[in-house]
């Protein structure tokens, strides 16, 4: 059985088509094609359901995709181990959902790029639901992800719970408010959330929806940095990362309100496909960036909580990473 007819059909059911299989594995789609018919014909069986789109496996297709997948991530395995010591190579895909702060994405890329310097990265910053299509698709190979406390992610993936994320509650410091709020006092004030279906708009909404009341939105749009610009022009309130809060230049334009019954968290989750082979040591070095990451966002809620004053800092790394931006970097060059 030849191992490149197995690794085209394994790239045409991970992308859903012979074109998007064919630009992944550099061929032309014709070579693509003529090597799933010889995979069919040495088997003796149908793979793809060529009626469907995207194109899906038959059911023998099925059997020989779960298969296939153990035996390629073996033999990038073993030329892993061969050539570059067993150190993961070639290109690691993965996202960081847009609710931990886009600069939640640098350590992930540092950590990457410092121990793996044979990876090419393509990072992706999104939402939780956009991710998880990306990981079902297999566009990418693992990605950090927000769920609802309580709610778990799908069981298709490995997945590992890394702790909870806090978020504050920020307005224009122009604006007076007592030190101590209910949401009900908050009733006629609008609030800026994320113009996609998120975690943090999901909490805002149950506990708006458990007192009977109407969540006014004043603006829906993506990326903190947009939302904290907004509220401090007094535009809304906003509920961000305080990480998010302590790094950003809006901060001295902004105040934290504590409100005794909404303390928005959300659970943080890894996941990862079931077959990556060799890139599994990458996966955990994005775990572990993300573990430091969420101490530091733990320290920046317990300084919030004591309404420090904070002065910029020239040491702080600036976001320069867009929430709609993907970074495509090849590990040694500049990101």
């Amino acid at each position: 059985m030849n191992l490149f007819d197995l690794e085209s059909f394994v790239a045409v059911v991970d992308s859903g088509s012979v074109m998007a299989a064919a630009s992944r594995l550099h061929l032309t789609q014709s070579a693509v094609s003529r090597r799933v018919q010889s995979l069919e014909d040495e088997l003796g069986v149908s793979l793809l359901n060529r009626q469907m789109r995207p194109l899906q496996p038959t059911r023998a297709g099925q059997t020989a995709y779960d298969l296939a997948k153990p035996i390629l991530a073996n033999v990038i395995n073993l030329k892993s181990t061969m050539v570059h010591n067993g150190e993961p190579s070639g290109e690691f895909r993965f996202g960081m959902v847009r609710g931990l702060g886009d600069l939640a994405l640098l350590d992930p890329v540092k950590c990457l790029r410092d121990q793996f310097p044979q990876l090419q990265l393509h990072a992706y910053v999104q939402g939780t639901k956009t991710l998880l299509d990306r990981l079902h698709n297999k566009t990418i190979d693992a990605a950090a992800l927000l769920f609802s406390q309580g709610t778990e992610p799908p069981t298709s993936l490995i997945t590992e719970y890394l702790g909870k994320q806090s978020g504050i509650v920020v307005a224009s410091n122009a604006l007076s408010y007592p030190d101590d709020l209910t949401l009900r006092e908050l009733t006629s004030h609008s609030w800026i959330v994320n113009a996609e279906d998120c975690g943090t708009r999901r909490s805002l909404e149950d506990a708006f929806s458990r007192k009977n009341m109407e969540l006014r939105i004043a603006i829906e749009a993506d990326g903190k940095d947009f939302q904290l610009s907004m509220a401090s022009r007094g535009m809304g309130l906003a509920v961000i990362p305080p990480q998010v809060y302590q790094t950003s230049p809006y901060r001295d334009q902004l105040q934290v309100l504590h409100i005794s019954d909404f303390s928005p968290a959300q659970d943080v989750w890894i996941a990862q496909l079931k077959y990556i082979g060799h890139q599994e040591k990458a996966v955990e070095c994005l775990r572990d960036a993300v573990l430091q990451y969420l101490q530091r966002m733990e320290e920046a809620a317990l300084l919030s909580e004591e309404r420090p004053s904070f002065l910029n800092s020239e040491d702080e790394i600036s976001d320069d990473v867009s929430t709609s931006q993907i970074l495509a970097a090849t590990c040694g060059a500049s990101v």
